[in-house]
């Protein structure tokens, strides 16, 4: 998930939280004190359960680890949480009304709201891996296809031309545009994005610049600013240069 998505989601969570708890309280304004002080420890247990836990133990099938590790969290997020309903009770206790401390520290309670965001949030994560999965096996599975047809194909003015590998040299990326450039013949226009091409292309194509990649095996010289293949001079950017001097040594 991107942040502003993270944003919107914790939001609507706030929103959530806010109009389920408010039928506890005397008004909007002790639900805030509550919610406020309770989203925290929502969001920490969240984070450390699907972006630490989930990764590192249950999809590398340490089964144990994480039913350990998971309890551990369950108690260490219960005591966080009867500390921010505390806090809370203390808020609405200042401001006169203490007839809500019991829901405040309904342990069963606070478990229920703790737990259902997190297993909400770890639905959406697997339904997000779901779908990346799928495209890569996709993006895999059309890479393993036009490798084995020696070409791929792409529209160009509202045509399908087909591209040897062997005939190209080079890619370039042009504002919303990418231009295929070829051993013979002009250059091939094209809406496709480069980004895809990297991920299509057989493994001797190596990106060397946010937009260029480059057919290792036509390159005549090379060095750690720049290679030199068809005649052009095209730029190693900093960010690619690790990779790409490792995968031009290799190649």
């Amino acid at each position: 998930m991107k942040t502003y998505q993270h944003i919107i989601f914790w939001f609507l969570v706030y929103g959530a939280l806010t109009l389920v708890l408010s039928r506890w309280f005397e008004s909007y304004v002790e639900t805030f004190y509550y919610v406020s002080l309770l989203l925290p420890v929502v969001i920490g247990t969240s984070y450390f359960f699907n972006y630490f836990l989930v990764p590192r133990y249950l999809f590398q099938r340490k089964f144990f680890l994480f039913g350990l590790y998971s309890f551990y969290m369950l108690v260490v997020s219960l005591c966080l949480e009867l500390l921010a309903g505390a806090g809370a009770m203390l808020l609405i206790i200042y401001y006169g009304i203490n007839e809500t401390a019991g829901i405040i520290t309904d342990v069963f309670t606070l478990a229920v709201i703790l737990y259902f965001i997190v297993l909400v949030k770890s639905f959406i994560l697997l339904i997000k891996h779901y779908f990346v999965d799928q495209q890569a096996i996709s993006e895999l599975e059309e890479k393993q296809s036009q490798i084995e047809k020696g070409y791929f194909t792409i529209r160009s003015n509202r045509q399908t031309s087909r591209v040897s590998f062997e005939e190209l040299l080079y890619i370039e990326s042009l504002a919303d545009y990418i231009q295929i450039h070829r051993l013979n013949g002009g250059p091939i226009t094209s809406k496709e994005k480069i980004s895809h091409m990297e991920s299509v292309l057989p493994d001797h194509f190596i990106r060397i610049h946010r937009s260029f990649i480059v057919n290792s095996r036509k390159i005549s010289t090379y060095s750690r600013e720049h290679v030199e293949i068809g005649g052009e001079e095209i730029p190693i950017s900093r960010t690619y240069k690790k990779v790409a001097i490792d995968r031009l040594s290799s190649a």
